[in-house]
């Protein structure tokens, strides 16, 4: 298993970053790396509650939520990632208060595909996932900060 770290405090209230998290199915509404999105399970919030997301530019991921600790932490399983070369994945999000923002941190272990090739491609997944991971903080601060109450925000 590869692992990666993101984190970066979001000025935004932890309540309403959470909100964005929480509303699971939704994430393409505010995710720019997400196409489209939409629950595959009755349940769409805490744990068992599934999704599928397409995303931009291509490939598409199946995700469960094995852990729901409300404006703490969420643990979302991958499942199966289609056109990717990664066979499955553990995404834990974190969020604690700090003095008028919210600590976010993304904890993303996977395993590649493809074998040895896979595992040569390792370095430079971890490079785009950061990346990819980098972007995804900063539209969840902008869609926390949406979502936030007027003169709430950070």
């Amino acid at each position: 298993m590869r692992e990666i770290t993101v984190s970066r405090d979001l000025a935004a209230p932890r309540a309403a970053v959470w909100g964005v998290l929480a509303d699971f199915p939704n994430i393409a509404d505010w995710n720019g790396g997400v196409k489209k999105s939409f629950a595959t399970s009755e349940a769409t919030e805490g744990v068992g509650a599934t999704r599928h997301c397409d995303l931009a530019p291509l490939g598409g991921l199946e995700e469960t939520i094995k852990e729901w600790e409300p404006e703490e932490r969420l643990v979302v399983s991958i499942d199966s990632a289609a056109k990717l070369p990664i066979k499955s994945g553990l995404a834990t999000f974190t969020l604690d208060e700090s003095d008028a923002a919210t600590s976010a941190r993304v904890e993303y272990s996977y395993e590649t595909r493809f074998g040895p090739v896979g595992a040569a491609l390792g370095p430079l997944l971890d490079k785009q996932l950061s990346k990819g991971f980098s972007g995804f903080l900063d539209d969840l601060e902008t869609a926390a900060n949406a979502r936030a109450p007027e003169g709430d925000a950070g």
